[in-house]
This record gives C-alpha cells, structure tokens and sequence, in this order.
C-alpha cells in the first residue's frame, strides 16, 4: 500500500481500479488509500478513457466507504461514463455497476435510465438468474420502478418454472422483496417464485422466510394454494434460529396475510423471552403491536409491552404509536391509561410529563368517564407538583370540574401570572427515541423545537384564543427563523377557505404535527357544525396536538387518534359512517397521498363532492397523487402556487373535488415512475445530504417535476403566478375554484 501511493500520478485508470478492487476483496476498503486510489482515478481525464470493466469494479469498491456524502460525491463522478457509455458495458459489467450505484444509495434516474437501456441491448440468453434478480434488486433498492424492464425479465425469466427452479433462496427473495420495494405486481412471475421457494423451503434461513413473506404481505398476494401455511410450517421448524427482527417481521407479515398458523403462538413466545426482547429495535416493537392488534389479539400486544418494560427497555416513539393505536381502538379505558402514563414515565421530561397527563385526561373524557378524568387531574396535581402542570392542565381541571360538578371554587394561585409561567426556553430531555429518522440524530433532545412550540403558545396567547394561538406559533419560528412543518402564510388561507367553503360534516386531516392546520381546519367549519379528525403517527405529535387544541378551545370540535393511515381510517368508517368525509387534508409524506385517498375511495368514506387538498405536492412532489386528481374519480383538479412557510420558495397545493360516479382511476404511464423517483430522491437530499439543496436546486427541480407531468399528461391547471414572486393567494381565489367546480355554496365567495 505504500508503494503504490508513492505512484499514484503513474497508475493508469485501469491501474487504480484494479487495485481498488484489490483493496476491497481484502475488506480493508478503511484504508487511506482507497480515497487516494478513487481521487486518482475520477479526475476528468482518467475516467474519460476508463473501460467499463474498470468502471464496474470501482463502483463496486467504493461502496463500503463510510461516509455518506463522501461515497455519494465519488459515484457522482462515476455516474458521468455510465450515462454516456453504458452501452459499451458488457453485461457482467452493467450488473455489478446496478448493485454497487444501489448498494451506495446514489439516486440518479439519468444512471439508472441509461443502465436499463443498456441492459435492453443483450439477448435475454445473456443474462444469468443471478443477473436478473441482483438488477432488481438494485433498482427496486433506490425505489425505480422500470415497468418495462421488469415485464421483460418476467417474461424471460421469471414467469417460466424451468428458469426459477433453479434460483436459490437468496435469488428468490431478492427478486420478490425488490418488487415489493416499489409495489410492481406480475402475479405469474410471484406464483412462480412461491413455488420454487416451497420446494427450498428446507433450505430458507430466517431472513429468507422473512422477506418472502414480507414480500408477499406487502403485494397483498396469497400465493398459490397452501403457499403461506407451507412456509409458515418450515418457518416454525426454524423458529429457534430466528433473531428479534426476523421474528417481528415473520409475525407482521402472517397478520397482513390473515394467517393464524401455530408459528405466530411459537414466535410470541420467543419475543417474551428476555434475550429477545432486549434486542428488539422500537421499529420491530412497532411491527409486533401492529401484527398482534391485526389479529385480534391485544392481550398479544400487552405481553410484549409488559416484557418489554420488565427488562428495562425503551418501548420508543414507534412502538408507542402502535400500542397506542390498539388501545384508542379498544373498549378498555384503563388499558389506555395504563399504557399512557408508561409513555409519560419513558419521556421523562417534566413538561412531556404534563403534556402526557393531560392527553390522558383528554382521552377519559372523550371516552365518556369524564368523573375519571376530574379524579386524575386532582391527585396528578396533588402528587406531581408544579413542574409536571401546565395552564393546560389548570383550564382542563376547571373545565371537567364544571361538567361533572356544577360548579368550580376558582384558585387564585391557578390564574396568577407567576403559576402559569412556563419554562419552554430550556430543550426537552426525552428517554422516547423518536419515529424520523431525520431526528434520531438529535437524542434525547429530539422534540425540542415542537415542545418549545407548545411552550410558545402556553406563554404568548390567552386561553381560547385560536387566532392568537395561531399566531404565537409562527412568530415562534420566525422570531428564530426555525422552520416547522406547519402551513402558515398564504397555506393557511388556502387551508381556511377551503374548509369554510366545503362545509364538511367530517374534515381528515393527515399528518397533524403541532396541530396549526387543525386548529386552522376548526375555527373554519365549527360554526357549520363540523368536525376535524387529525390523524398522526408520531405519539408526542399527538400529545402536543391533543394539549394545543385543548388550550384553543376547539377539543370539542377536534378529535386525534394515533397510528398509521392503514389502520385508523378503517377505524373512522366505524366512529362517523359511510359518506361522511366531506374534506381530505393530507400533509403526510407524500408518496402516501394516492395510496391512502384510495383506501378512503375503497372503504366508502367519502361523501360525494369531498374537497381533497394535499401540501408539499411540488417540493418535494407528489405526481402519483396529481395523477390520481387528474385521471381518477375527481373533478377540476387544480394546483394552488404557494409560498412555503419561511423559505420563499414556490410550493403547490393541489386539490379536487370527489365524484362518485365517475370512473376508476386509470393507471399511470410508466415515464410517471421517473418523476416519483426523483421526488424521492430529492427528498432524501433534503433530509439526509450534509449540505441542504439551495434554493436555485429546488428551482430547477420543480422545473424538472412539471417538465415530468407535462410528459405524463397530467399538469393540473394552476392558479397563482407559476414562479418565484408569487403574489399572495387571496380569499376570492380559492371561491374561484368553487365556483368552477359548481360547488360555492350560496351566499359565499
């Protein structure tokens, strides 16, 4: 090693990446010169005559570089010879390219379009099994889905029993994870791959039975007869052998598929023992409690919590937003309570204490024990103290104690000034590891900035006052110019005037967050009789939005639940009737907008004429759902062009209006794929890349993103200026659209 870097100007393109390839086959790819070798080799110069072979075992050697945006910036270089000479690759080269540019994480659709392309040149005969299911893989891995790739291999390959029989585990849960990966469906080729794995069956290790039934679970297939009661049979032959990750996901996936096979008892079993359960990640708890309250079996659920508390460990924002889930489902208050107040004891922090208690008291009520409720709040005040109550607290004692008594003797102390001032200036301090991965960094400081956000309103607007709470919070993050995910400036009018003027009977929101848009939604509709129902996964965000909305005055008015899309809004469909939706606010990431505006479509929860509104559909971009608008069941689709709250930059919230009658959706054209791709991507950046994306990067993406759905057919029409000095959208803008749509009610706009 130090010869060679001694030489370096010598080495040839050839030269460096051989050696890299040297390097890394000797897993010693930490040494320093192998970021001397990849510097040598990506000038300009060397890689514009490196030969595709060289090309493919550079990529391949740089992936175990450590750092993120250092490994990125190498294959950035390298992506340049692939997309202008990936033709001239032969095939071995091509897939070991596929997986190395999938195994660093680099998200660039020109690579993988070029890479595709290539891969269209050679006979079908020329690619071995292992080629096929390692560029599946691949792609499926970065989230492309290449429809036209795929239906090739399928036909080539993977639908012909004389091919796949031949796969070996590892092939044939690769091939069936990637297309869970991206939600591709060719049921022949699955029922293929099902085959060939019953008959490997005694060869599986545990994380092969795991993702082929994840797989399988995720694609919503069954397989071919007796396939799922064969495996989960091999499954349990194996169970010992099973670590805590591979159970969770095998218990989850036997939920999703309705299977009730004996391994699920053995499985629960396991999880219940102490070196299991120590080892279980909040995200495997979260599995666990979502498989378990699928199957009917909350005494399951509570098993595992319990083990889980007795060894000392952290139940996590993931696992409590499941739990929680099962138990606001549930019929049993005091399995609520419990598991409530284990939340609040894992937080901490006196302030999330507070803010858990008050929740608790919130639920109670709203469950009809509103004399529980009155009884916690008075011992949680008499043997908490004054750092685990807040003025949230002290206006939700007065208000039970009014309802269940008659009468309130009012406490000087409560009201005066120095009582009800908060400490909000310090970061919270939580033991509850956090569900976003963007946050995880931040430990137990992790829900600071939304605590500080309650904080703010607490301390800066009086009791009942929406608008003013309303206020606090964006002056919060503009006094401190700290971005919050909420839709405040000209988002807020959109989102106001658009509840005012449809008038729901029930108003969805997803993805509640502080619980601005909700307070925003219920000053809108309460004087119709309205109702808003906030969903949220994240249990602190629910916390702080069940504490926010109280303090406005609009609990009567706005109810929260926790969990996951999948699971509430069939829940919803119990609580307020079919037809019952009249607006949809969707905030949530968006990838998940057309998948859960289905599942509502599906379920019947829509009233006919539901207003949809969806945020962040530009940046970073949501075309499936514009697709979805504009090709589906709804009529004058429309984009609003907005500011985003803080960055001055141009966003979109696209609406529609729901018609019953109309068609089903059609499905969208392959070239739509690209574009969803690169919203992902860009995504990511935004979150994960040391450097966030300036706003000259977000200007050019959005071109590429309108570029995309011209393409597709499916740019809705826009209102506002499409650029950046957008004007400031107004009232009569958003009647304008009711107007059109023939859905302004009369008197209005």
């Amino acid at each position: 090693c130090d010869s060679v870097a001694t030489k370096l100007s010598e080495l040839t393109a050839r030269d460096a990446a051989n050696a890299m390839w040297s390097l890394a086959t000797l897993d010693i790819r930490d040494s320093p010169l192998l970021e001397q070798l990849a510097e040598t080799l990506c000038d300009a110069e060397k890689l514009a005559v490196c030969d595709p072979v060289s090309v493919s075992k550079a990529a391949w050697s740089l992936t175990g570089i450590a750092s993120r945006d250092q490994r990125l910036a190498h294959f950035s270089k390298l992506a340049v010879p692939i997309v202008l000479r990936a033709e001239t690759f032969p095939v071995g080269a091509l897939t070991m390219t596929c997986y190395a540019f999938a195994k660093a994480d680099h998200r660039d659709a020109d690579v993988y379009e070029a890479l595709s392309s290539a891969l269209e040149r050679h006979p079908e005969d020329e690619l071995r099994p292992i080629d096929v299911c390692n560029v599946i893989w691949a792609f499926s891995t970065v989230g492309y889905r290449d429809d036209h790739l795929f239906e090739r291999f399928c036909k080539s390959h993977l639908e012909r029993p004389e091919i796949v029989k031949n796969f070996n585990p590892q092939d044939i849960t690769n091939t069936t994870w990637g297309f869970c990966k991206v939600g591709y469906v060719n049921e022949e080729a699955m029922r293929q791959l099902a085959l060939a794995g019953m008959n490997q069956r005694e060869v599986f290790k545990p994380i092969h039975f795991s993702n082929f039934f994840y797989s399988f679970a995720m694609l919503r297939l069954v397989g071919p007869e007796g396939f799922v009661p064969h495996m989960a049979a091999g499954a349990l032959q194996k169970l010992h052998t099973f670590d805590s990750g591979n159970l969770a996901i095998l218990v989850w996936a036997l939920a999703q598929l309705k299977e009730t096979h004996p391994v699920v008892d053995a499985a629960l079993a396991r999880l219940k023992t102490p070196e299991i359960c120590l080892n279980l990640s909040s995200r495997a708890r979260s599995m666990l409690f979502l498989g378990f309250f699928r199957l009917g079996r909350p005494e399951a659920v509570d098993e595992i919590f319990d083990a889980t508390i007795a060894a000392g460990s952290s139940v996590g924002a993931s696992g409590y937003s499941a739990v929680m889930m099962s138990a606001e489902q549930g019929a049993d208050g005091d399995r609520e309570r419990r598991l409530q107040m284990a939340m609040a004891e894992e937080a901490q922090d006196d302030r999330m204490y507070a803010a858990i208690g008050n929740s608790l008291a919130i639920r109670l009520w709203k469950r009809g024990r509103s004399a529980e409720a009155l009884q916690f709040l008075r011992q949680h005040k008499a043997t908490m103290g004054r750092r685990r109550w807040s003025s949230v607290s002290a206006g939700l004692l007065k208000r039970l104690t009014l309802l269940v008594e008659g009468e309130y003797e009012n406490d000087p102390s409560e009201d005066s000034e120095e009582a009800l001032a908060e400490l909000w200036e310090a970061p919270v301090k939580s033991g509850i590891h956090p569900i976003a991965a963007t946050r995880q960094n931040e430990g137990p400081h992790a829900y600071t900035r939304e605590f500080m956000t309650l904080q703010a309103v607490l301390c800066g607007a009086p009791r009942g006052d929406v608008d003013a709470c309303m206020a606090a919070i964006e002056h919060f993050a503009e006094s401190r110019s700290l971005w919050l995910k909420i839709t405040a400036w000209e988002k807020a009018v959109v989102v106001h005037e658009v509840a005012k003027l449809s008038r729901p009977k029930v108003a969805i929101e997803i993805g509640a967050y502080v619980g601005y848009s909700a307070m925003n939604v219920a000053r809108a509709i309460r004087p119709y009789g309205g109702r808003v129902v906030s969903l949220e996964v994240d249990p602190m965000h629910v916390t702080i939005v069940r504490n926010m909305v109280e303090y406005a005055g609009l609990s009567d008015n706005v109810d929260v639940y926790t969990g996951y899309c999948f699971d509430v809004i069939p829940h919803l469909l119990d609580l307020y009737g079919p037809k019952s939706v009249g607006m949809v606010f969707m905030d949530q990431k968006g990838t998940r907008f057309h998948t859960d505006l289905a599942l509502m479509e599906e379920l019947g929860l829509l009233a006919d004429g539901a207003v949809i509104l969806a945020d962040n559909v530009l940046k970073p971009g949501a075309p499936l759902y514009i697709w979805h608008l504009m090709h589906g069941p709804y009529t004058t689709p429309t984009a609003i062009s907005v500011r985003e709250f803080l960055l001055q930059s141009e966003d979109w919230m696209v609406m529609g209006f729901y018609d019953e009658k109309a068609d089903a959706v059609k499905t969208p054209p392959p070239t739509l794929n690209r574009v969803a791709f690169e919203s992902d991507a860009f995504r990511k950046r935004s979150m994960f890349d040391a450097v966030a994306p300036s706003k000259s990067d977000w200007w050019a993406f959005s071109n590429r993103f309108v570029e995309g759905l011209v393409r597709a057919g499916c740019k809705p029409p826009v209102v506002g200026l499409h650029g950046r000095d957008n004007p400031v959208i107004q009232p009569h803008d958003i009647a304008g659209i009711f107007r059109r749509a023939g859905r302004l009610p009369p008197g209005a706009g």
